[in-house]
């Protein structure tokens, strides 16, 4: 790798969608209510392009990793379950740095050309 390469920092950016509607729920048998609810939905993206939707991130696994360095089950299927689809972030700190190391490519789109390790700063 090039010395000018492993100076280059990626960029991890977060975009927050959220919805509020209303929706009948039925508290009793006999008795139901309108109450609002709010979905959202976080959107992630590396260097500006954007990481499949298809896969759930998981903010729990995520803060959990800005303390500790390790493996974590950063990504999940959208079914829910990890084992279907899926993968491990390797995660590592340096004073200045955080570094990712994903098992796979987190792009769903194929002409983005990367490779499975970034370097982020830690502002």
């Amino acid at each position: 790798m090039k010395k000018a390469d492993e100076n280059k920092l990626d960029v991890l950016s977060v975009d927050m969608e959220i919805d509020i509607r209303k929706e009948y729920i039925n508290i009793t048998r006999h008795s139901g209510r309108m109450v609002h609810v709010i979905d959202w939905r976080i959107a992630l993206y590396i260097n500006g392009n954007k990481l499949h939707e298809d896969e759930v991130f998981v903010e729990d696994e995520f803060l959990k990793s800005l303390i500790c360095p390790g493996k974590y089950p950063m990504f999940t299927c959208t079914c829910g379950i990890f084992g279907c689809g899926g993968y491990y972030v390797e995660v590592s700190h340096e004073d200045d740095r955080l570094f990712w190391l994903t098992e796979q490519s987190p792009f769903k789109e194929q002409f983005v050309k990367t490779s499975n390790k970034f370097t982020f700063s830690w502002n």
